[in-house]
């Protein structure tokens, strides 16, 4: 038989509590924060990459704080909207990468380069450096 980590019926009442009240309670954000944690652990491949997995974190826990109460339902499952909320975040963040970096910043940009003696503009991804002058 498989342990919950959590008590849907805690987190239900926390819910309607939340919902009542008209922001979260202290509980339900750290049920929030130790989801965010749990599945960006262990559903999302970041390489060791501390920076991507708490941009995802970070992502996801506001989306979560500012919309769940928008969403919520009293009677259905607080804990599985919030864990779905969490993912579908998460993901979406994911497949932002290809065209933003972590930061949200475009990570596609026109670039002037010289081809048979002509100047021309292309449109090519560029990564954010840091620490480029350290490099110069």
């Amino acid at each position: 038989m498989k342990k919950n980590k959590y008590d849907k019926g805690f987190i239900e009442l926390e819910a309607i509590k939340s919902s009542n009240q008209g922001y979260l309670t202290d509980e339900l954000g750290a049920f929030i924060l130790e989801r965010c944690a749990e599945i960006s652990n262990f559903s999302f491949i970041t390489n060791g990459n501390e920076e991507l997995r708490q941009a995802l974190i970070d992502e996801a826990v506001m989306r979560v704080c500012l919309k769940f109460l928008d969403y919520y339902t009293e009677g259905k499952s607080a804990a599985n909207l919030i864990i779905s909320m969490i993912y579908s975040t998460m993901t979406n963040k994911i497949v932002s990468l290809k065209w933003r970096d972590v930061y949200g910043e475009r990570r596609k940009g026109n670039v002037f380069v010289i081809e048979n003696g002509e100047r021309k503009s292309k449109l090519m991804r560029y990564t954010r450096d840091e620490y480029i002058s350290q490099k110069l």
